[in-house]
């Protein structure tokens, strides 16, 4: 059995029927109307950029690259219903050939994938955002020589949660994140650059849990503030505080994409929003580039 067809099995195993998709979703497979849906499209056209780019000569380091991204967008075409590409062998190189044209269909596609997730009878929303996420960041990372890159996982599902559960973890994860950042920011000999960037990072978050804060207002009961300070790491030096923002993105990913799958859909662009930029900040600080950002790691 090829490990596409394997893949295949397992994603929808772990998909159909799940708390991602709900029970009175339409199927995902396409639209109600039987057309295939935005997103949907956008994956296919993104599969086609890849591969082309992937046949034509590249350097070895960003032929690894594209390599991997080809076995991520397997993954994709499984979760969303699509059937597996052709065989990579056919792949005919055409006029998006090169790591520059694959950076920009990466973030069109990213842009469809954030439109998708943010329908409102959309199923599966937190898989879009997390594709979105994913192509994103690796937009802004395809010329990187040697980034770290996640092997295949399975993909898991977020276990359930009450929508005022799901507020107050993503509250949590938020209020930790930003004490853990404030922290790292003030660690001696980081560069003035590194210090102003987590500065950026801490104030998206700060705006995320203002926004949390704001909708848990009117939930019952309503969500506790998160503490004023966590038992963070001590940073000595700039390696340590970029280790340290490297972890704070990658532990919080898991908890606002189970927050984004259960929550308020009011929340779902803000939490979204907060999945694409942490997915990115974490490959910036030196951390993995995740396959499924958000999504449960194995």
């Amino acid at each position: 059995m090829s490990r596409r067809v394997l893949l295949g099995g397992v994603l929808a195993g772990a998909l159909a029927g799940c708390s991602l998709v709900p029970s009175t979703a339409p199927t995902p497979a396409t639209s109600p109307t039987g057309d295939l849906l935005p997103g949907q499209r956008a994956t296919l056209a993104l599969r086609e950029a890849l591969e082309a780019a992937a046949a034509a000569q590249q350097e070895p380091a960003q032929a690894r690259v594209l390599a991997w991204a080809l076995s991520v967008s397997d993954d994709h075409l499984a979760a969303i219903s699509l059937p597996a590409a052709s065989p990579r062998a056919t792949a005919t190189p055409t006029a998006v050939a090169t790591p520059s044209a694959a950076a920009e269909a990466l973030r069109a596609a990213a842009t469809a994938f954030a439109a998708q997730a943010q329908v409102g009878d959309v199923a599966r929303p937190l898989v879009w955002a997390s594709m979105s996420a994913w192509a994103r960041t690796l937009a802004g990372h395809l010329g990187d020589t040697q980034p770290s890159l996640e092997p295949a996982r399975t993909l898991l599902t977020p276990a359930a949660q009450s929508a005022a559960e799901a507020i107050q973890s993503a509250l949590g994860a938020a209020s930790e994140t930003i004490y853990g950042l404030e922290v790292a920011a003030g660690a001696p000999g980081l560069s003035s650059a590194d210090a102003a960037a987590l500065r950026e990072q801490r104030a998206a978050w700060m705006t995320v849990r203002d926004d949390l804060t704001e909708t848990g207002a009117s939930a019952s009961p309503a969500p506790t503030p998160g503490a004023p300070w966590y038992a963070v790491e001590r940073v000595t030096d700039a390696a340590a505080a970029r280790a340290l923002a490297a972890r704070l993105h990658t532990a919080a990913l898991p908890v606002l994409g189970r927050s984004l799958a259960h929550g308020d859909a009011a929340l779902r662009a803000a939490l979204a929003t907060q999945i694409d930029a942490s997915a990115t900040a974490l490959v910036g600080w030196g951390g993995l580039m995740q396959r499924w950002p958000g999504l449960p790691l194995a």
